[in-house]
């Protein structure tokens, strides 16, 4: 593939790992906030991120096989790995669909709707994953949705990874970019933003990870709706 080509596939890469980090961000502020809306909201946009990086680098397509594999080769990823995930490269196939399948397979099921807290010490407990539309568990960090269960912390340290890997060449390839954000960082009274840091070490920060147990309260009694846990 030409590099132009592969050049504009890792820019928009590296695009969707800031989006993604910028994402973590709000998640934890919301966390910190217990606002379950804003919780729900970031979970959305780091799996449509991560989404977008699955189907980029593999791809199900037969007509994007060929540049799924040369972006693999130049970021030295191999063809099995955490993001090659049908669950994450069909996340967003059919979505009116999935809806009525899910709706359709749980009828008479007991269900749980947007719900934030420890499943398993909750009125909840014996609900079936695949009986789950939307939840988080705030503490084995596990994100259900339409019945599919993601390990947030595997994949964003998937995405991690894979941010490093892209920021190595797209340094090599856009150098320019990357010393105009380094003299706007070293300028005085400039802050830094999510958006502006080349690469992201960690995906979720320690302290926002620590403090769980004031959103799990609070949302665990504004995100669930009484129709949620009723049977249909």
């Amino acid at each position: 593939m030409d590099m132009n080509v592969i050049g504009l596939h890792i820019h928009e890469l590296r695009n969707q790992c800031r989006f993604i980090e910028a994402s973590v961000g709000i998640l934890n502020q919301s966390m910190e906030n217990q606002a379950s809306v804003g919780v729900f909201f970031a979970l959305q946009n780091i799996m449509l991120g991560t989404n977008q990086i699955s189907r980029l680098l593999w791809t199900p397509r037969k007509k994007g096989k060929e540049r799924a594999a040369s972006l693999r080769e130049a970021l030295d990823l191999p063809e099995k790995y955490p993001l090659n995930n049908d669950g994450i490269l069909t996340l967003v196939d059919h979505a009116d669909e999935a809806n009525d399948q899910w709706i359709s397979q749980s009828k008479d099921q007991y269900v749980l709707y947007d719900f934030i807290g420890e499943i398993d010490n909750s009125p909840h407990k014996e609900v079936e994953t695949r009986n789950i539309f939307r939840a988080f568990d705030t503490t084995t960090k596990i994100y259900t949705y339409l019945g599919t269960s993601f390990n947030l912390e595997a994949l964003l340290k998937a995405v991690g990874d894979v941010s490093n890997r892209v920021n190595q060449i797209h340094r090599r390839l856009y150098p320019d970019q990357w010393k105009e954000a380094e003299a706007e960082k070293a300028e005085p009274g400039v802050k830094e933003t999510p958006a502006e840091k080349p690469a992201a070490k960690k995906a979720v920060p320690k302290k926002a990870a620590a403090k769980k147990t004031p959103a799990k309260k609070a949302a665990a009694k504004k995100s669930v709706p009484k129709k949620a846990a009723a049977k249909k």
